[in-house]
């Protein structure tokens, strides 16, 4: 499909809380220890938000991971902002809103998306379209998500893997010779959907009698993992695909950091050196919406000017997606 604009990164950003959770710190809640969870997940710590002043909500985090994607940019300059997160502070209004006012970005639209750990990648391609159709100049996406709150701390199967974080991009519009997104491929499967999900507290209780205090995150982890090795390569495949490459052309793939089996799992699949597969899991855990920027933020550096750069999400819905960009620094 022609498309009348191109699209560019100008800004990426991110922010962590400051509280770090190590998995000794874990030992106390239930049964593990720090060896048994990185052998399984390749993490070591995860940062969680506590109930302070500073870096205590989605909005929070939103803020700074925006400041530092915008740099130089005014918010004033901005046409759109699309957040991404399945754990907003408030059901409505939503965060996007909330941070378009923090920013001071006027007379602009802004939403949130909720695609879980998918959420990120299904923004990205969302607001590069209003950019390539020429109705956007300039777009702020932001990946955040608080899991900290959602998890049932006597569980070990979920408690040990979430963290929380933000990630920001500032997308740009360009000419068609310079477009950086080449390629993308989005999927929802619903009939998945009971292998990993968050209830909405006051949906499960429409009488307002809430029973339990806080629903919080069930996941099928086997049922997650061998849909996770098997998406990850196919959507490689179409993606590059689509411009005529194959997925061994790839110089970089940042995918959402769920675990570091994962990733070893499709580099091994797609004879690739597992430092391809960039990871910043065992400092951060599974951040969801945040992992792919804030992994992309971190790693900017290390990436070549012309790479090829494959962003791959997948999780709750079931839903998952792959970009592929030509990297330019900026």
């Amino acid at each position: 499909m022609n498309i009348p604009f191109g699209v560019k990164i100008n800004g990426l950003g991110s922010c962590v809380p400051d509280k770090i959770i190590k998995n000794q710190d874990l030992e106390s809640l239930f049964e593990t220890n720090s060896e048994w969870i990185e052998s399984r997940t390749g993490i070591l710590e995860r940062r969680v938000c506590e109930f302070t002043p500073e870096n205590s909500s989605s909005l929070d985090l939103s803020i700074k991971a925006a400041k530092q994607a915008l740099g130089n940019t005014s918010a004033e300059e901005l046409d759109l902002i699309i957040v991404a997160t399945s754990t907003p502070d408030f059901l409505y209004p939503s965060t996007a809103c909330r941070l378009q006012s923090a920013l001071g970005a006027k007379n602009i639209l802004a939403f949130d998306l909720s695609a879980a750990c998918s959420g990120f990648v299904f923004a990205l391609q969302t607001a590069s379209q209003f950019i390539q159709l020429g109705t956007v100049q300039k777009a702020l996406v932001v990946g955040v998500d608080i899991h900290s709150r959602f998890m049932d701390w006597t569980d070990r199967s979920t408690a040990i893997l979430f963290g929380d974080g933000a990630g920001a991009v500032l997308l740009e519009k360009t000419s068609t010779e310079k477009n950086q997104l080449l390629a993308h491929s989005l999927h929802t499967d619903g009939s998945g959907a009971c292998e990993l999900y968050l209830k909405a507290i006051g949906g499960q209780f429409p009488n307002g009698k809430i029973e339990k205090p806080l629903e919080t995150v069930f996941m099928n982890g086997k049922k997650i993992y061998q849909f996770a090795v098997k998406a990850i390569p196919n959507i490689l495949d179409k993606i590059t695909a689509n411009i005529g490459l194959e997925s061994k052309d790839i110089d970089y793939l940042i995918c959402h950091q769920a675990n570091q089996r994962i990733l070893d799992s499709v580099a091994e699949k797609l004879n690739w050196p597992k430092e391809k597969c960039l990871s910043n899991i065992a400092k951060y855990g599974n951040t969801s919406a945040a992992s792919i920027p804030l992994a992309w933020h971190e790693f900017q550096n290390q990436l070549e000017d012309n790479s090829l750069l494959a962003l791959v999400g997948f999780g709750a819905g079931l839903t998952w997606g792959g970009l592929l960009w030509r990297w330019q620094k900026f």
